[in-house]
């Protein structure tokens, strides 16, 4: 009796063992796959426009926009922060022929109503969406820094109602590692600023659907 108490101990134990060791595989191999998650970037087409997010690399991420449009992919750059759309860009003559398409913030109409909760990249979204309804536009092209584009794309797919015609792509000028060993202290500072911001995107949105 007393052995067999004992080999029930041992094999919970080695049980236990086991458990842990494989939740800690699982969490490192999340940890390590987790930058690779966040570089999404999709082909892209001719579309409508390109929506440019802001960020403190913004002078790349517009080098990347600038980019496009010179290979003919938009006729459009809009900027939803800014509150601006800007079209026809004539590439003899290297700038926009119609700047500041878009109506006034303040004018009749244009006010956005801001959810009860949000964050920048989500109220940029909701911006880029009343500005595509406005002039009609169905494809566009999103662009902003790799570590950024999981959570556009997520946002993007709750805010916009027909998304067939999106693409994402990510700035060229900006590095960003994905490979464990290569990351910095200040690439993975980033990588867990966009994690948190897509949980609590989630919570706070999920909440919000219930209530109302």
């Amino acid at each position: 009796m007393l052995n067999n108490l004992k080999d029930i101990v041992l094999i919970r134990r080695h049980k236990g063992l086991i458990i842990s060791v494989l939740v800690l595989l699982s969490l490192a191999g999340l940890i390590v796959y987790a930058p690779q998650y966040l570089l999404y970037s999709t082909g892209h087409k001719k579309a409508d426009a390109i929506i440019l997010l802001l960020g403190p690399d913004f002078k790349a991420r517009q080098k990347e926009a600038n980019e496009l449009i010179n290979e003919g992919m938009a006729d459009y750059l809009i900027i939803p922060a800014y509150h601006k759309t800007y079209g026809i860009y004539d590439k003899g003559k290297g700038q926009y022929l119609l700047p500041g398409l878009y109506l006034s913030k303040s004018a009749p109409g244009n006010v956005l109503s801001y959810p009860g909760f949000y964050e920048d990249t989500h109220i940029e979204i909701i911006e880029a969406q009343k500005i595509m309804s406005d002039y009609g536009f169905q494809s566009a092209i999103f662009v902003s820094s790799p570590y950024h584009m999981r959570r556009i794309k997520l946002i993007a797919m709750k805010i916009f109602k027909n998304n067939d015609c999106f693409y994402f792509v990510s700035t060229r000028y900006e590095k960003a590692p994905v490979n464990f060993g290569e990351l910095s202290s200040s690439d993975w500072k980033k990588v867990r600023r966009e994690y948190s911001k897509i949980l609590w995107f989630f919570i706070y949105f999920t909440w919000s659907e219930q209530i109302s």
